[in-house]
């Protein structure tokens, strides 16, 4: 699969920031693997490693707080909050990442600390959905059946700059004080979202933008084992990635017009795709049910080595259609390719 580069084009004549941070990899925890998911996290460098055919995320190491401490967080274009545990929570997971093992955010730790109060909520966010105590609190449902709730709190995050340099910016993020399903088995502490307009007020990266001036763009490009991302930017052009427009204003979405199989349209018409959008917070495609249908079909009864059933291995769901199979089978199957409007090409 070709890496896929996506960004917010617009203001490119501010001060660019370009500081290539680099995506790592992280399988679920075996014992959770059957759950499904949808996240990612923040790293400092440019470098991030993976495999997209492994049930996943793709996170990045954050900076937060006087004195600063890492935590490792999801990077998901398809939500909006940043979050991560509080400190003395009392339904939080472990997380424990090789690097970063049980990070919880103490507001008593930090010099730079402050509630979010009910009577100014962040800019952008009509008002606190609860109220505790005094602090804007929060709640937040996630399409896998996570869950996550808390308080808001304001804190300097740190951001590295081209030119080895530091920045410190001000933000709003979630405290948890309540994580459920995949939030809480999951290795990473926390979450930061990406998506626009979802009522919790600027995400991480419109601080950014507000502090520095930097462009309105930020880039990540994935490919099966290695990416990168770059706030107020554009990733290195070395990568070689494939540019595809975006529709939307609070989505990040594209155009899909057509899937083939082996260079052949399964035979859907254009409207059936309607919009997709990119969420990099999951190792899942979602089809209507028409394409859905057709490309399910062809991969339980064309294999590679004959009879599909004679390799059929029991999936999570009624409904999925498993093989045991080596690398060399995978490979030898036949190939589907994705094909957008507007220019966008295919992969």
């Amino acid at each position: 699969m070709a890496p896929i580069t996506m960004g917010h084009l617009s203001g490119l004549n501010a001060t660019a920031v370009h500081h290539i941070t680099p995506l790592h990899f992280m399988a679920h925890p075996a014992s959770h693997v059957s759950r499904r998911g949808r996240r990612m996290s923040t790293i400092e460098g440019w470098q991030m490693q993976g495999n997209l055919h492994t049930l996943g995320y793709f996170s990045s190491t954050v900076c937060l707080g006087t004195p600063p401490r890492k935590f490792d967080l999801i990077v998901d274009t398809g939500s909006a909050l940043t979050a991560l545990p509080c400190a003395g929570c009392p339904h939080c997971g472990v997380h424990k990442h090789d690097a970063i093992v049980g990070a919880r955010f103490s507001e008593a730790s930090s010099s730079t600390s402050s509630p979010v109060e009910c009577s100014h909520p962040p800019a952008g966010m009509s008002g606190c959905r609860v109220c505790e105590a005094g602090s804007c609190g929060y709640s937040v449902s996630y399409t896998e059946g996570s869950s996550i709730r808390g308080h808001l709190v304001k804190d300097d995050f740190w951001f590295g700059s081209a030119d080895g340099g530091k920045k410190a910016v001000r933000a709003s993020f979630g405290c948890q004080t309540y994580e459920s399903g995949l939030f809480y088995s999951q290795v990473a502490d926390g979450i930061s979202g990406f998506s626009q307009g979802q009522g919790y007020g600027p995400v991480l990266f419109d601080y950014l933008r507000q502090a520095t001036g930097c462009p309105n763009v930020f880039s990540i490009c994935l490919s099966e084992e290695t990416g990168a991302m770059v706030l107020g930017g554009a990733v290195p052009v070395d990568l070689r990635a494939e540019w595809i427009p975006y529709s939307g204003s609070s989505s990040y979405s594209l155009e899909l017009a057509d899937v083939k199989i082996n260079g052949a349209s399964v035979g859907e018409r254009e409207q059936v795709y309607h919009t997709c959008i990119i969420d990099s917070g999951t190792t899942f495609m979602y089809l209507p049910p028409g394409p859905y249908k057709k490309v399910s079909d062809h991969w339980r009864q064309v294999c590679p080595w004959g009879a599909c059933s004679s390799r059929a291995a029991k999936g999570e769901y009624p409904d999925d259609y498993c093989y045991t199979m080596s690398q060399a089978d995978l490979d030898a199957f036949d190939p589907y390719s994705l094909h957008f409007k507007n220019g966008g090409g295919s992969l």
